[in-house]
């Protein structure tokens, strides 16, 4: 099956600069993502992300920071906590993967979610330190859709049958 977002980033990927270093790039990450219901906001994500870049969250693809900055903006306004740790840095030739422990809490139709997943970012940065490519590997299923009413009966459901 083609899946057009997929040849996308490997098309993408490759017309972005590697990194050779990056002083701290798990407290770069963390400016915006440690806390993200307090600290992603305008002034922490230019801080962070260079004007253009990719990003794919598993849920968007951006590719400049005025798109990125209302769609986290909005994402903080839809949930009452989501929390990052950061629990391995490793680096390759060209990126740094962090892996990750995410807690969310938020509402969907009218029923509190508590969800704790782990994931990992793939990083590249500029020559200014700012992110330029920002891909997650994050089961969104796990993380958020299982969670949700309607929807999540049927992710368990097909879960269950594998």
């Amino acid at each position: 099956m083609y899946n057009e977002r997929v040849e996308d980033f490997l098309t993408i990927i490759k017309t972005i600069p590697s990194t050779s270093s990056h002083p701290d790039p798990a407290q770069h990450f963390a400016v915006v993502f440690e806390d993200f219901h307090l600290d992603a906001n305008e002034s922490n994500i230019r801080e962070v992300y260079a004007e253009e870049f990719y990003f794919n969250d598993t849920f968007k693809t951006f590719r400049s920071i005025d798109e990125l900055i209302p769609y986290m903006e909005e994402t903080v306004e839809n949930v009452k906590t989501t929390t990052v740790e950061i629990l391995d840095v490793s680096k390759s030739d060209t990126d740094y993967y962090l892996r990750w422990k995410m807690v969310m809490e938020f509402t969907a139709k009218g029923r509190e979610i508590h969800s704790v997943s782990i994931g990992m970012t793939q990083l590249r940065f500029n020559e200014q330190g700012k992110i330029i490519l920002h891909q997650d590997y994050w089961d969104g299923a796990e993380g958020f859709y299982q969670h949700l009413p309607y929807i999540g009966y049927f992710v368990r459901k097909v879960r269950s049958s594998l």
